[in-house]
């Protein structure tokens, strides 16, 4: 009976713990009505008898020695001998507390309890763990001032009865308040009126408008060196002239330099959203909306996801028109969605097949034609998540660009943004676990040719017209041999090149030297190069093949009407579509990622984490007062220290993915982890798809990815400090060196969806050949 009521205490340990505070109150029955209403009788009594027991005091002395891991020392506390180590004065404080500051006999259990001092240690351990692995978080949505923004704008201010009435640079200049700065402490004293002649900035009548202000104090800036004079707007302004304030500064806050500390928090932001872009392998895709219709309008591309995604496989896939439509469908719905793509064989020949995984779940086709696709040369996986933009994202982009939004019609439209990369190689060929049947493939399934037009947006790395273009509609004369010639229609010429729209196709093949004459630019039988030819569109791409380039003449034409030629100058257009694509993408990348700098120390290493504020990545752990917890993912398992020798294996390069298995137990949130090769290839495999099958756990699959900062400065850094220059010249320069001191990018996305499905299907990863090999010498051994 004993051991059953031993038994029985222990179950229900956390019970009896929580009801000592209300024994200590005289409320005990009261919690027990409210905790354990309906325990069986017995039960219910022996945890009160127990509550009691412990909550009664004792003068037994405390002893701990006999498995204390520090030194121990003498002393009493509440007249009773106690020799105790630091972990056990740690307990006797806690345990106290919970007692009311009374020595009881839980308390004196506690302390002699060797199984609750490790499990005190174990704790402690882990809390240092978890806070080793930490990272501050950082929103991709813009720093918020508020009305505590203010801007350092490019003007003076002057008043007759301030410092002699000179002109003052503005330091800031906010909703209720101002700064001036002064070389010399001016003649001025605190709590008086100053009445300020505002500039012509404010506005069609502000030349004739005062403003009056406060002073409140003067200080002595060490970092510029200069003494700074601090006003209050006086309360008597007219409310007009308040909101012209407002609405200035709210205005000019992208085009004028912020406050030097607000201007440092803006730029530092910026940038580390361009170094998280820059090097991601995510992909955006620009998506606008036209009566209800979306469809994809242009991708942008750099250097490090051009390198990680094979675009002319995926785009088509993407862009399909039918396909499209049921794709955004899906994303709007559940904001993430694979595309399966690639090439079956079936009785009727070769099928193209484009279709997402859920699609293959609703038609109950997942796992025979997952399977035949995953044995295609051309298979391919395209994780896709959906990020929605805002009039206020596209007016932010704008207002930073200095782009007019009459100019480019195909941005205003923008209302959402496609993400996608390529994770084909992290899922591999699979094997069948049970036979099964491929039925007739759905017409949804088949890849299909019409296609909606995706324009690409580069980088300046990997765009390889460098040269001014511009957009002319002008007839020319092509010449193809000694009789034979063509009309056609000039699209765009640059110095070195030009593009033609023909009638119709022309006899000549690629690196043909054709002759070409355009009389409103006074181009007479140049020699050109057809470099490329779209049959589909019957335009063809030219180089310049002549002795003496048509460069003056185009010169000529462009300084004869500048503002005509710039309304059509394509390098602008595209470096400001460049640019606009770009700030919404960076406000809305799709995965967590952590920036690594250079540092001594492994962990230290780990600076900053972004991530977008409804983002499941890190899950199943939690963010809390923007502090990221990474231990889940990086520290070594069972260790007493904090240690990662995956994180110095993907610094050091000897692995750039990695993925990070956890299963989260319904019944009690347990995390049980798991290690990657047990989940792909061991027998764990099949009790997970059990568990799964019965809905008793969720499978959580993270990859972390690291990529290594290859580019000191993005495309627009200097653009981003430009601001920062005009209020300290000598933090811009720092700011600018820091760049250099980035080292890697670490991305953490879920993959837990299209991992979920695949051993719900009963799949199985194929091992590669050296993980059979190294299987079979450890049998064998």
């Amino acid at each position: 009976m004993s051991v059953n009521n031993d038994a029985v205490l222990k179950q229900y340990q956390p019970l009896i713990r929580a009801l000592i505070p209300y024994e200590q109150e005289n409320r005990l029955l009261e919690g027990l009505n409210r905790f354990s209403g309906r325990l069986p009788s017995h039960i219910r009594r022996l945890v009160r008898d127990e509550v009691i027991r412990l909550t009664s005091l004792t003068d037994a002395p405390a002893d701990n020695s006999a498995f204390a891991q520090f030194p121990v020392f003498k002393f009493k506390h509440f007249g009773v001998d106690m020799r105790l180590d630091k972990v056990g004065a740690q307990i006797l404080k806690k345990e106290t507390s919970l007692y009311q500051e009374r020595y009881t006999v839980g308390v004196f259990e506690s302390l002699t309890n060797s199984a609750f001092y490790q499990a005190h240690i174990k704790e402690a351990q882990h809390k240092k763990i978890v806070d080793a692995f930490s990272v501050q978080q950082q929103s991709q949505t813009d720093i918020d001032f508020g009305n505590d923004i203010a801007l350092a704008p490019n003007f003076q201010l002057a008043s007759p009865e301030f410092d002699k009435g000179r002109h003052c640079v503005v330091g800031s200049l906010a909703f209720n308040r101002l700064s001036l700065e002064t070389k010399r402490p001016p003649k001025a004293q605190n709590g008086e009126k100053y009445t300020f002649a505002m500039p012509e900035v404010f506005g069609q009548y502000a030349k004739h408008d005062t403003m009056t202000y406060r002073l409140q104090q003067i200080t002595f800036n060490k970092q510029t060196e200069r003494y700074e004079s601090h006003f209050v707007l006086d309360g008597e302004q007219s409310g007009k002239q308040q909101q012209q304030l407002q609405r200035y500064i709210k205005g000019a806050r992208y085009q004028q330099p912020l406050q030097r500390e607000l201007e440092l928090e803006r730029a530092m932001q910026d940038l580390e959203r361009d170094r998280v872009l820059l090097h991601s392998a995510w992909t955006s895709l620009l998506i606008d909306t036209i009566a209800g219709i979306p469809r994809p309008v242009a991708a942008l591309l750099t250097r490090e996801n051009n390198r990680q995604n094979q675009h002319r496989l995926a785009l088509p896939a993407l862009s399909g028109k039918d396909h499209f439509a049921r794709l955004f469908q899906e994303l709007d719905a559940y904001g993430e969605a694979f595309v399966l793509t690639g090439t079956i064989s079936t009785r009727r020949g070769q099928i193209d097949i484009v279709v997402t995984h859920r699609q293959l779940l609703a038609l109950n086709q997942f796992t025979p034609l997952y399977y035949l696709l995953s044995k295609a040369d051309n298979f391919s996986c395209i994780q896709c998540r959906l990020a929605g933009v805002s009039k206020q994202d596209r007016q932010t982009a704008y207002a930073i660009h200095d782009i007019n939004a009459d100019e480019q019609q195909v941005l205003s439209h923008a209302s959402h943004l496609i993400y996608y990369t390529d994770i084909t190689h992290r899922l591999g060929a699979v094997s069948l676990t049970k036979p099964c049947q491929l039925g007739p493939v759905h017409a949804e399934c088949l890849a299909e040719s019409h296609c909606w037009p995706v324009q690409l947006i580069m980088d300046n790395d990997l765009e390889r017209r460098q040269e001014d273009r511009y957009a002319l509609d002008k007839p020319a004369t092509v010449k193809t041999g000694l009789l034979s010639a063509l009309n056609a229609q000039v699209a765009d010429i640059s110095a070195k090149g030009i593009r033609l729209i023909f009638n119709a196709p022309p006899d000549s093949a690629a690196g043909a030297i054709v002759k070409v004459s355009v009389p409103a630019l006074k181009i007479k039988s140049e020699k050109y190069q057809l470099i490329d030819f779209c049959h589909d569109t019957l335009t063809g791409r030219f180089r310049h093949a002549g002795r003496r380039s048509p460069a003056a003449l185009i010169v000529q034409a462009v300084e004869a009407s500048q503002a005509y030629y710039r309304a059509r100058n394509l390098n602008l257009q595209s470096r400001q579509r460049h640019h606009f694509v770009w700030e919404l993408a960076v406000r809305a990348h799709p995965c967590a990622a952590v920036l690594c700098i250079n540092n001594r120390y492994l962990l230290d290493r780990l600076k900053t984490l972004y991530q977008p504020d409804a983002c499941a990545d890190l899950y199943p752990f939690a963010v809390e007062n923007n502090i990221a917890p990474l231990h889940g993912f990086l520290a070594d398992r069972d260790a007493d220290k904090p240690r990662s020798a995956l994180l110095m294996s993907l610094f050091n390069n000897q692995t750039n993915h990695v993925g990070v298995v956890h299963c989260v137990r319904n019944a009690d949130a347990k995390l049980v982890y798991v290690s990657e090769q047990d989940f792909l290839y061991k027998a764990i495999r099949a009790n997970i798809r059990a568990h799964l099958a019965d809905d008793k756990t969720q499978l959580c699959v993270t990859r972390m990815h690291m990529s290594v900062c290859r580019f000191e400065s993005t495309v627009l850094s200097r653009k981003r400090l430009a601001q920062l220059s005009k209020v300290d010249k000598s933090l811009y320069e720092k700011l600018l060196a820091m760049q250099q001191g980035y080292t890697h990018v670490l991305y953490l996305s879920s993959e837990s969806t299209i991992h979920t499905a695949l051993v719900r299907a009963g799949l199985k990863p194929v091992a590669p050949l050296n993980h059979q090999q190294s299987e079979r010498a450890r049998h064998t051994a």
